[in-house]
């Protein structure tokens, strides 16, 4: 009976974080350039900044290329789909493979600058089920 008390306890205190995170706003990502690739041109290289709000996150979703970035203030967890999710820390980078599915979240305020090396006139973010 005790660890039936602790274990609603412990999801009524959890409650308000998961519904502030539904509340939180989707992260907003700033083109700051977008060039050709020298050695391919149907491809385009794209530089950005991704600012998250405390909760937001972007569901499983692939690139139609590679993505090299940087977290630069706060910290991202970034999960590949059937894979574990990993913390990177301000400092810290990250490489998501052309057409890995994966996710990401912020708990709280962070700022990832992200480069992209991606297919021309495809969109740069497609959402998985």
């Amino acid at each position: 009976m005790r660890r039936l008390a602790v274990a609603v306890v412990s999801i009524a205190l959890a409650a308000p974080a998961f519904s502030l995170a539904a509340d939180a706003p989707a992260p907003v990502r700033h083109v700051v350039q977008t060039g050709p690739v020298s050695a391919a041109a149907d491809e385009q290289i794209v530089a950005t900044t991704v600012d998250f709000a405390p909760g937001s996150s972007l569901g499983f979703h692939t690139h139609p290329g590679e993505e090299a970035g940087v977290v630069v203030a706060g910290e991202l967890n970034v999960e590949i789909q059937g894979q574990a999710p990993k913390a990177f820390k301000t400092g810290e980078g990250f490489i998501i493979p052309r057409g890995t599915v994966h996710r990401v979240w912020a708990t709280g305020q962070t700022r990832v600058v992200s480069t992209y090396v991606v297919d021309k006139d495809k969109p740069l973010v497609t959402m998985k089920p």
